[in-house]
């Protein structure tokens, strides 16, 4: 493929989306719009001459994606060193966990990774002292104990990544498209508080 050609057979390079297309910038940035170092997750902006400056009819909507020239998709994402961007997850799906961000998208992948998890979905979980917490729900295609599956998280997360709470579940609520509707399963947790 070319990128295995372009990025030297980088196997990580196949997980991207890719880089950005002819006259387009794109760059990672904080919630001030800081530009984040390489390799560091944060919120994607970009800009080209082929990109509108507004929607159309919708100035609120314009006013929150529009802003100095760049679009934010509302995307939390990440650039390498050789300018290919991974999507890490959507920024209003992001954890805040004692004031440091959690993308849910890390703690599912880890958790796909273990044979008996045939899916997952990680969501935000009101807590009292730091804010929100993780709450993970899971779908297994093989009997396993919780933790076991907190063991796994342990041996590949940051401490700070590892679930509060796992929740299996016979299937994820979807959508007709497809797309998890994690407001039923945040709504799930409260109901079992």
């Amino acid at each position: 493929s070319w990128r295995a050609d372009r990025h030297g057979g980088c196997p990580e390079a196949a997980s991207s989306v890719g880089e950005a297309i002819y006259q387009t910038d794109i760059q990672i940035v904080d919630e001030v719009g800081k530009v984040l170092p390489i390799g560091e997750a944060g919120h994607i902006r970009y800009r080209s001459p082929g990109v509108s400056d507004s929607f159309y009819n919708d100035p609120e909507a314009s006013a929150e994606a529009f802003r100095d020239g760049w679009f934010y998709p509302g995307d939390i994402g990440k650039v390498d060193d050789e300018g290919l961007l991974y999507l890490v997850g959507r920024a209003k799906d992001v954890i805040i966990r004692s004031g440091v961000n959690i993308y849910p998208g890390e703690i599912e992948q880890v958790l796909l990774n273990h044979p008996a998890v045939q899916d997952a979905v990680a969501v935000a979980w009101p807590h009292a002292e730091r804010g929100e917490d993780v709450a993970v729900f899971i779908v297994a295609n093989e009997a396993v104990e919780t933790e076991v599956l907190l063991d796994h998280c342990r041996e590949n997360l940051a401490p700070y990544k590892v679930p509060q709470v796992i929740r299996f579940i016979d299937e994820l609520p979807k959508t007709a498209l497809g797309k998890v509707i994690k407001a039923e399963l945040t709504a799930r947790l409260q109901s079992q508080e």
